[in-house]
């Protein structure tokens, strides 16, 4: 094998390095949300994140297919974080959900308040050339809702809240009520918005 043959296969080792990928999609998913996408250049991207220009295109064309490559890590995000609180049934639901609504509040703290929900933030910045985007995003909600109707279900199940509260409709007003608090606690900086929308809407299905 000819010298030059081997450098070219280490260099294309070292571009498709899972490494390289996980970091700049990582950078950029913090980028996206405090700058706002439209804003961050891929440039920045490879300057923030130390990975060379070459490796962040050898894996991401443009900066769309880069954009739904954060939006599917952020997927990854919280799905790990719902299916944690599903598979804990020990602990009663309304701890369960506490517990998720402090790391959203540990999320925006460390953003300093900037892209309160990614998915929101990210969807309404979505160029129109990228409906695939928008079509994850919207995906996820729409598997947000039972994995959440499974949960009060537990409540239910448990004796935690009230006979006759419906799951599938607790569902949805709470996803509609969490959303709202986060942005309000974006807008007003503060938290603490978030722990208190959670706790009194637990309250109100007992």
């Amino acid at each position: 094998m000819t010298n030059k043959k081997l450098n070219n296969e280490s260099a294309k080792s070292k571009s498709s390095n899972p490494v390289n990928r996980t970091k700049a999609v990582e950078v950029a998913a913090q980028l996206f949300l405090r700058q706002g996408y439209s804003y961050v250049s891929m440039d920045e991207v490879v300057r923030v994140s130390g990975v060379s220009k070459s490796n962040i295109y050898y894996h991401f064309k443009n900066k769309e297919e880069l954009l739904h490559a954060v939006v599917q890590y952020w997927i990854a995000q919280y799905e790990s974080d719902l299916y944690l609180l599903l598979s804990q049934r020990e602990r009663e639901v309304t701890e369960r959900i506490y517990s998720f609504m402090a790391l959203l509040s540990a999320g925006i703290e460390g953003r300093d308040y900037e892209g309160s929900c990614p998915f929101i933030t990210l969807y309404m910045q979505t160029p129109a050339s990228a409906p695939e985007v928008k079509e994850s995003i919207s995906r996820f909600f729409r598997e947000l809702q039972p994995m959440m109707e499974k949960l009060f279900q537990q409540g239910l199940d448990g004796g935690e809240f009230r006979k006759g509260i419906e799951p599938g409709p607790a569902a949805a007003l709470f996803i509609a009520a969490m959303e709202g608090s986060l942005v309000l606690a974006e807008t007003a900086r503060d938290t603490g918005i978030i722990e208190q929308s959670a706790r009194t809407f637990c309250q109100m299905l007992r």
